[in-house]
Protein backbone atom coordinates (compact mmCIF):
# COMPACT_ATOMS: atom_id res chain seq x y z
CA UNK A 1 0.00 0.00 0.00
CA UNK A 2 1.27 3.27 -0.36
CA UNK A 3 1.80 5.22 1.85
CA UNK A 4 1.89 8.49 0.81
CA UNK A 5 -1.87 8.25 -0.22
CA UNK A 6 -3.06 7.04 3.30
CA UNK A 7 -1.31 10.39 4.70
CA UNK A 8 -3.20 12.48 1.84
CA UNK A 9 -6.08 10.77 2.79
CA UNK A 10 -5.70 11.15 6.61
CA UNK A 11 -5.11 14.73 6.19
CA UNK A 12 -8.17 15.72 3.99
CA UNK A 13 -9.92 14.27 6.65
CA UNK A 14 -8.87 15.73 9.11
CA UNK A 15 -8.73 19.26 7.55
CA UNK A 16 -12.43 18.44 6.81
CA UNK A 17 -13.19 17.34 10.22
CA UNK A 18 -11.75 20.14 11.92
CA UNK A 19 -12.99 22.97 9.34
CA UNK A 20 -16.53 21.46 10.43
CA UNK A 21 -15.82 21.66 14.10
CA UNK A 22 -14.83 25.53 13.65
CA UNK A 23 -17.95 26.30 11.45
CA UNK A 24 -20.18 24.71 13.95
CA UNK A 25 -18.20 26.50 17.38
CA UNK A 26 -18.54 29.88 15.38
CA UNK A 27 -22.38 29.32 14.15
CA UNK A 28 -23.22 28.33 17.97
CA UNK A 29 -21.24 31.28 19.41
CA UNK A 30 -23.40 34.15 17.12
CA UNK A 31 -26.48 32.27 16.99
CA UNK A 32 -27.39 30.53 20.82
CA UNK A 33 -28.00 33.91 21.86
CA UNK A 34 -30.64 34.58 19.52
CA UNK A 35 -32.01 30.98 19.82
CA UNK A 36 -32.37 31.60 23.54
CA UNK A 37 -33.89 35.12 22.91
CA UNK A 38 -36.79 34.11 20.31
CA UNK A 39 -37.44 31.01 23.21
CA UNK A 40 -37.85 33.25 25.73
CA UNK A 41 -40.35 35.40 23.32
CA UNK A 42 -42.34 32.27 22.51
CA UNK A 43 -42.39 31.35 26.32
CA UNK A 44 -43.80 34.93 27.22
CA UNK A 45 -46.56 35.15 24.25
CA UNK A 46 -47.94 31.97 25.39
CA UNK A 47 -49.30 29.83 28.74
CA UNK A 48 -47.48 27.27 29.95
CA UNK A 49 -49.17 23.95 28.71
CA UNK A 50 -48.27 22.04 32.14
CA UNK A 51 -50.90 23.67 34.11
CA UNK A 52 -53.84 22.82 31.66
CA UNK A 53 -52.50 19.43 31.88
CA UNK A 54 -52.37 19.58 35.38
CA UNK A 55 -56.04 20.93 35.96
CA UNK A 56 -57.36 18.27 33.69
CA UNK A 57 -55.53 15.87 35.65
CA UNK A 58 -57.34 17.24 38.86
CA UNK A 59 -60.49 17.20 37.06
CA UNK A 60 -60.52 13.46 36.20
CA UNK A 61 -59.44 12.60 40.02
CA UNK A 62 -61.91 15.19 41.76
CA UNK A 63 -64.66 13.13 39.33
CA UNK A 64 -63.86 9.86 39.73
CA UNK A 65 -64.04 10.36 43.86
CA UNK A 66 -67.46 11.47 43.55
CA UNK A 67 -68.63 8.40 41.76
Amino acid sequence: MNVDVLLLFVNATLSMVLAAVIVFVILRREYLPVIRKLEAERQQERPAPDDAVNDTAKHAETGSRRQ
